[in-house]
């Protein structure tokens, strides 16, 4: 079963970000920085040129599986939530194994004094457990390495949105369909030494009319999936519900989906937002959207596929928690909560 629904009023937000404040670099999954140190270093300064202080956290040179131990990982993050001077931690990048640190996470200490928390990919375990556990609102959003240690600089959309949706304790309204992406590939520390090639994004598909809204919650649909059934997960009911896939097969799509409505999670839903997949042929993006229009059409709530969450570059930084309207009609998604205060 899911766990406790917990209503957006009821969510805690940390302080919104200011230049000089500490933010705390974690590997709470694969390891970051070993893999390619000259991005990292990249990734901290650009940090660092956007008026934060960077602060590397025990694993930050961590290797061998995941970053180091359950343990180990638990307890970089631990450090920094009992941290006063930290105000935002950011994950270095995700992994496959960020649930196993779950059980040891100091809840309390971020529900005593919130902090900003953002990733994305395995990173959806922990920021779905804090919202669950501590009742906070989390972050959607860029990584320090894929995101933030782009060639020569931050994607402009990533880096504004990051602040924006950070620094303002205002609702961040609409949000705006970018107007270049890229998902070419080069390999760290050899060959991202040049700008990646962009083009013009495809449209959003509105699937299903209507209009909704609720709390956003979700994330990436394999890593959620591993948490159905646990304690960490919340509740979905009246929820809007965001995923994104690094698989590309519809196969498996089907039945990680299947398996989160086994467990409730598509029960009572306000929306669905669906992210564009990861590195995915046009093809297969084709087939995805058919695949939810067949699945989630006719279930009474809005549906929109295609929206740049999650693998995606630029992509947005969403609160996880905060109320969130979707609008078929106007073509529209928008945020109506204050993500920080």
């Amino acid at each position: 079963m899911a766990g406790p629904v917990l209503e957006p009023a009821g969510l805690l937000r940390a302080p919104g970000l200011r230049a000089g404040d500490a933010i705390g670099v974690v590997s709470p999954s694969g390891p970051g920085a070993p893999v390619a140190p000259h991005r990292f270093r990249r990734a901290a300064g650009a940090l660092r040129t956007m008026g934060f202080e960077v602060r590397e956290g025990t694993r930050t040179w961590g290797t061998g599986h995941g970053s180091g131990t359950p343990e180990e990982r638990a307890a970089e993050i631990n450090a920094f939530l009992r941290d006063p001077e930290v105000r935002a931690i950011v994950a270095t990048i995700g992994g496959h194994t960020c649930n196993a640190i779950l059980p040891l996470i100091d809840y309390a200490a971020l529900r005593a004094d919130p902090k900003i928390i953002v990733g994305y990919s395995d990173i959806t375990a922990l920021l779905l457990a804090c919202v669950a556990k501590a009742g906070v609102v989390t972050f959607h959003g860029p990584t320090l390495m894929a995101e933030f240690g782009e060639f020569p600089e931050p994607l402009p959309y990533t880096r504004d949105g990051f602040l924006a949706a950070l620094g303002r304790p205002v609702a961040a309204g609409p949000l705006v369909h970018p107007t270049h992406w890229t998902d070419e590939f080069l390999l760290w520390d050899s060959e991202d030494v040049r700008e990646r090639v962009s083009a013009e994004p495809r449209p959003w598909s509105w699937i299903a009319g209507g209009t909704g809204t609720g709390p956003l919650l979700g994330g990436n649909l394999d890593t959620m999936s591993v948490l159905a059934g646990t304690g960490y997960l919340p509740g979905f009911h009246g929820a809007v519900l965001l995923w994104e896939t690094c698989l590309t097969s519809i196969a498996r799509v089907d039945q990680l989906l299947t398996h989160l409505e086994m467990a409730g999670v598509m029960d009572d839903l306000a929306g669905m937002i669906v992210g564009h997949g990861f590195r995915a042929a046009p093809e297969f993006e084709d087939a995805l959207r058919e695949h939810v229009a067949g699945r989630y059409a006719g279930r009474g709530f809005p549906v929109v596929c295609g929206v740049l969450a999650g693998h995606s570059d630029p992509m947005p930084t969403l609160p996880l928690g905060c109320a969130v309207a979707l609008d078929a009609d106007r073509g529209s998604i928008e945020v109506t909560d204050a993500a920080v205060r």
